[in-house]
Parts: C-alpha cells; sequence; structure tokens
C-alpha cells in the first residue's frame, strides 16, 4: 500500500518520543514543524481565552454595589407606594445603562424615606454591603393641559369637530449619593425631565403618585411617566459618571 504523504511512520514517531530526532528529508521536516505551530496557537489560543474569562469574572466580582433607597415624595400624594415604585424604576435604568449593581436597600420597620438623614442611608448600607449609597427625591411632578377643538377637512360631504388635548408634564429630581467606606458626601444634584403629548380625547395622568392601586405601568406611558423616567436616566448617568472619574 502506498504510505500517504502526510502521515509520519512508526519508527519516525518513535524517534520523536524517544528524544532523538533524525530528519531524513525536507518533507518530514516541514511535517514536524506544522505540527509544532499547531501545539503552539492552540496552547495561545486556550491561554488566552482563559485569562478573558478570569479577567471577566475579575470585573464582575469587583463591580460597584449601588445601594438605592426608596424616594420620598416631596409632592404630598399620599400614596405610599409612590417612593419605592420610583426606586425600582431608577434600579431598572441603572442595569440597563450602567456596569453598576444595583439593589433596593430595605429600610428599618416602619421607617419612612423622608425620615432618613445621611447617616443613618449610610449605616443601612454598610449593614447590607454596598459600595454606594442613594438617596432620591421627587421635588416636582407638574402638568400644563390645554385642549384645542376644530373642524377635520370636509371629506365626501362628512366632517367632524375633533377636540385635541395637549398635556406637557415635567418632573424634577434631587439626588443624594454616598462612600459608604468612608461616609462622605460624593454628590448632591438636582435633575429635571420633561415630556409632552397630544391626544384625541381620552384620560392621562397630571398628578403624580395617582395611580394608586391602578397598574404603575400606565403611568409611566404618561407624559409624566416618561418626563419621570427621563429625568431617572440624567441622575443615573451623573452615578455612572462618578465612578468613571474616580478610575481615571
Amino acid at each position: 500500500m502506498k504510505k500517504h504523504p502526510e502521515l509520519l511512520t512508526h519508527q519516525e514517531i518513535s524517534d520523536l518520543s524517544g528524544g532523538t530526532m533524525t530528519v531524513s528529508n525536507d518533507h518530514t521536516r516541514r511535517r514536524i514543524y506544522g505540527l509544532l505551530m499547531l501545539v503552539l496557537v492552540t496552547v495561545t489560543s486556550l491561554a488566552g481565552a482563559q485569562a478573558a474569562s478570569t479577567q471577566k469574572s475579575s470585573d464582575t466580582a469587583h463591580a460597584t454595589k449601588l445601594g438605592i433607597l426608596p424616594f420620598a415624595d416631596a409632592t404630598a400624594s399620599g400614596n405610599n407606594t409612590a417612593g419605592s415604585d420610583v426606586g425600582r424604576t431608577m434600579l431598572s435604568e441603572v442595569v440597563h445603562s450602567t456596569n453598576l449593581q444595583p439593589r433596593m436597600l430595605a429600610t428599618d420597620a416602619g421607617a419612612k424615606a423622608d425620615q432618613l438623614d445621611a447617616q443613618k442611608a449610610i449605616a443601612l448600607g454598610r449593614e447590607q454591603h454596598v459600595d454606594l449609597v442613594f438617596m432620591g427625591t421627587v421635588l416636582e411632578a407638574k402638568t400644563q393641559e390645554s385642549n384645542k377643538s376644530g373642524w377635520i377637512p370636509s371629506i365626501k360631504g362628512q366632517s367632524a369637530n375633533v377636540t385635541v388635548h395637549r398635556v406637557k408634564a415635567t418632573v424634577t429630581l434631587q439626588g443624594e449619593l454616598y462612600d459608604v467606606a468612608n461616609g462622605q458626601r460624593i454628590f448632591s444634584v438636582r435633575v429635571t425631565g420633561n415630556s409632552a403629548n397630544n391626544a384625541l380625547g381620552g384620560s392621562t395622568y397630571t398628578t403624580f403618585g395617582a395611580w394608586g392601586s391602578d397598574n404603575y405601568r400606565n403611568f409611566l406611558d404618561s407624559p409624566m411617566g416618561k418626563a419621570l423616567q427621563t429625568a431617572l436616566a440624567d441622575m443615573t448617568k451623573k452615578i455612572a459618571a462618578t465612578r468613571k472619574d474616580a478610575h481615571d
């Protein structure tokens, strides 16, 4: 049977395994060189993949943990769940747009968000093992409404009167961010979100906290809810920027 030119003989393999490298022709030398290069590339690729996996695991393990407290409601809406709802909405934004690891901080039984001060917030952060603590307040949530009526052009002799209901919403948030390790305040800022919508009749949310036992998702789809989300996105960017500055 004719020997395949790409295969080594048993004697050649035996010579290699026994530490004797007797190369009798150019083809064999090229074959050995190719095998060595294949081994080298394989080992290098495996080492690179392991290093990348180790780095990713390390980055995850050292990701900054952000504790978010329920928001205080300075609008006096009377909705007891409003602060927690807004806090969870911010948590979703942090997960979506940053590498921070957010979690909602549990407060002491019966404690309200507007009764917490910096010292209590930092203490909660230490107890619950986070690196940063965020305290937020809904300072303002207002809407401006207007109605405009008019007749649509006649089509095949038919016309109708249409009322356009316009709602413009503004939400202002106050935020304080604290470093749990040293107890220092990193920033205290205010952000404002705006949104407007034209609707043909129908109803909308014009008062913060008006969702009550209703679906909170419906509120987020309203102009005021969208203004709130815009403000929360701006606040989240400011928090993320502080971590970037700390590593520069």
